[in-house]
């Protein structure tokens, strides 16, 4: 049986988050946040068109060197960030075929119950695809984790 390799250079993940959908967005978008909940910390707005930086965390904890850069290709508050993704340390020039696109969709799932998707690719033009879409994913997977525990956090707060 043939493996299909589209999937194999693209990283789908899906999150339950027992939290409304304002506290998973804030953990995902909120810059005084996304240190604590994706370990990046946000440098500048995220408005359709806008670039952006992701700068990772110092001995401090706040932004360091930039880590990667991106353009909001799709911003609805609240609901999905679909932005172009470029990897600083991938040691690839800066344009536009070195870019994959991440897409991140909230969906309210039940009163207090959020469910995050992720969608990064494609890394099928990039060397090393394969490997870079599993690497991708393996840092999806802890970045996630702690958007989850930022929002929970955040919505246990409020309630109390």
């Amino acid at each position: 049986m043939m493996k299909n390799t589209k999937d194999e250079t693209n990283v789908h993940r899906t999150l339950i988050v027992d939290a409304p959908v304002e506290f998973v967005w804030a953990a995902l978008s909120d810059p005084k946040l996304t240190h604590l909940s994706l370990a990046w910390s946000l440098k500048g707005e995220l408005q359709r068109g806008k670039r952006f930086q992701w700068l990772m965390r110092d001995e401090e904890g706040s932004g360091g060197a930039v880590a990667a850069e991106g353009t909001v290709l799709t911003l609805f508050p609240g609901e999905r960030l679909r932005y172009s993704h470029y990897d600083v340390r991938s040691g690839l020039p800066d344009e536009p075929a070195s870019r994959t696109t991440v897409d991140l969709h909230l969906i309210a799932e039940a009163p207090g119950r959020t469910r995050l998707e992720l969608w990064q690719g494609d890394f099928m033009g990039l060397p090393h695809a394969a490997r870079r879409a599993r690497e991708a994913g393996r840092q999806w997977v802890e970045r996630l984790v702690g958007v989850k525990r930022v929002a929970e956090e955040l919505s246990r707060a409020q309630a109390a």
